[in-house]
């Protein structure tokens, strides 16, 4: 036995219902495109960011040789 399947679409206009889902659904998209492309933004710049700290706690530890006179 097999099954036939057919899907009939008709040109209308979407109901308002059916269009505040459509928005919803693009929102909800658009939030979570943005908020990936922040967080690998985030990952991106990590390395760079520890490099940053690491220096500056280098420098704390050792601020006497650049606060002394030479």
């Amino acid at each position: 036995m097999s099954a036939i399947t057919q899907t009939i679409s008709i040109a209308t206009r979407p109901t308002l219902i059916e269009n505040a889902l459509l928005s919803a659904a693009r929102a909800m998209s658009t939030a979570a495109e943005r908020r990936m492309g922040r967080r690998a933004d985030r990952l991106e710049a990590e390395p760079s960011r520890r490099a940053g700290i690491a220096a500056s706690r280098a420098m704390s530890h050792d601020v006497a040789r650049y606060l002394l006179p030479r």
